[in-house]
């Protein structure tokens, strides 16, 4: 297997660190960002196989993130994978039309998100 650059996208240090953890156990490169201009600038200089971005920010939107992302020729064909809570104010829909790919909905296990990156990373570029 190819080593992938994956940016994961998480306010919370401790959820960040063990999505980080679990995604370089698969044998693939990971870089963190905490909030939107971070992960913007990441993405666009780094060219990931895919992202893993949190819905909620703290005080930013994941789906703004998102929607910048897909409107961004740079790096709108990077697949997305939104991070929320089951039933969030987002929505499917929402996710969709921001540019999400995928759903990893909160809590997650180790086997939920090595299963759906390497589903990610298969299908490449959107």
């Amino acid at each position: 297997m190819t080593q992938k650059t994956i940016i994961v996208v998480e306010d919370d240090a401790l959820t960040a660190g063990l999505v980080a953890d679990i995604i370089q156990t698969m044998g693939h490169a990971v870089e963190t960002a905490s909030s939107v201009q971070p992960a913007l600038q990441l993405a666009q200089s780094r060219r990931p196989a895919a992202m893993l971005v949190d819905v909620n920010l703290g005080a930013e939107s994941g789906l703004d993130l998102m929607t910048q992302l897909a409107g961004d020729p740079r790096t709108a064909s990077i697949p997305i994978v939104a991070m929320t809570a089951p039933n969030g104010p987002e929505g499917g829909a929402a996710l969709e039309r921001a540019g999400a790919v995928a759903l990893l909905e909160k809590p997650f296990s180790a086997e939920d998100i090595i299963t759906l990156v390497t589903a990610v990373i298969a299908t490449g570029p959107k």
